[in-house]
């Protein structure tokens, strides 16, 4: 009733579980409705039933964050493939005023700002890889320290990375500090911010880290490698690979001081890029093209 009577044409949708729901609305709508679908994770295997065909046939607009789900949805979709486009994210970057002081995060936490800190932004569990970190620098001769930020999924990890920690004889140099409001305020804090995770769809916090003018290293695989040339704007390391990153995390430790060109290129990469208004302009062109 509601789209009826405020005559909406487009539906557009970016849970999965909603699919379903929107082609109805575009069956038993009088007038014509199109879909919009933004896919934003892997697709790992065909779907080619007899619903998928049902559902994706109806699908007017089928957007995607990266180029290698671009290719993902082309091969294993029953869609034309010219109904399928790149719409990478746009970064709202924060103004300066936002930025979290170093001094008083470093103060709050126990962490030493004259030491090389390692900042991790992202959901605390396995597959996101915090603890090859952990290993990495475990492996360094480097003085380090971790400070993990995110929503804890699995407790008994945070327990397993604390226990490591302290293996390692690392447990003052970790810190794990729950999810926080604005993380890009604080990433300036860090000297180096790392995403280690197994595979990533897209890897937001490397194109975050990079226009707030932090060196970055991401696991190379999923969506990261599209965003890090490596040793051009960032660093990427051979996945679960705690040996390769330790080597990546050297590097950048021991020439801190030449990274300038990297961090720049980063800057420029991500401003191009991932440009918040730039996003909806072409939001709005693809739109129009309907």
């Amino acid at each position: 009733k509601f789209i009826i009577k405020n005559k909406i044409n487009i539906i557009h949708i970016s849970w999965s579980n909603d699919k379903f729901l929107a082609v109805l609305l575009k069956i038993f709508t009088p007038h014509k409705i199109k879909i919009i679908l933004y896919r934003q994770m892997i697709i790992s295997r065909p779907k080619r039933s007899i619903y998928h065909n049902f559902i994706y046939k109806r699908i007017d607009l089928f957007l995607v964050i990266t180029k290698k789900l671009y290719d993902q949805a082309c091969q294993y979709l029953p869609i034309n493939n010219s109904k399928v486009h790149v719409l990478t994210y746009g970064i709202d970057k924060p103004s300066e005023e936002t930025h979290i002081s170093k001094k008083a995060f470093f103060s709050k936490h126990g962490m030493d700002p004259n030491i090389f800190t390692i900042g991790i932004f992202s959901r605390i569990e396995p597959e996101k890889g915090q603890h090859l970190v952990l290993e990495a620098v475990n492996q360094s001769v480097n003085k380090i320290q971790i400070c993990i930020i995110g929503h804890s999924m699995d407790d008994d990890y945070i327990d397993q990375l604390r226990e490591t920690a302290d293996r390692y004889g690392l447990s003052k140099y970790l810190k794990v500090i729950s999810f926080v409001k604005s993380p890009m305020s604080y990433m300036p804090c860090f000297d180096l911010i790392i995403l280690p995770t197994h595979e990533e769809t897209f890897g937001l916090v490397v194109a975050e880290a990079m226009l707030m003018g932090v060196p970055v290293i991401g696991s190379n695989a999923g969506g990261v490698p599209e965003i890090i040339t490596h040793n051009h704007n960032g660093f990427l390391f051979q996945t679960k690979n705690s040996r390769d990153l330790k080597e990546k995390i050297d590097h950048v430790v021991e020439n801190k001081q030449s990274l300038d060109t990297i961090i720049n290129n980063g800057i420029m990469f991500a401003n191009d890029e991932y440009d918040y208004h730039k996003h909806f302009e072409t939001f709005e062109t693809l739109i129009e093209g309907l």
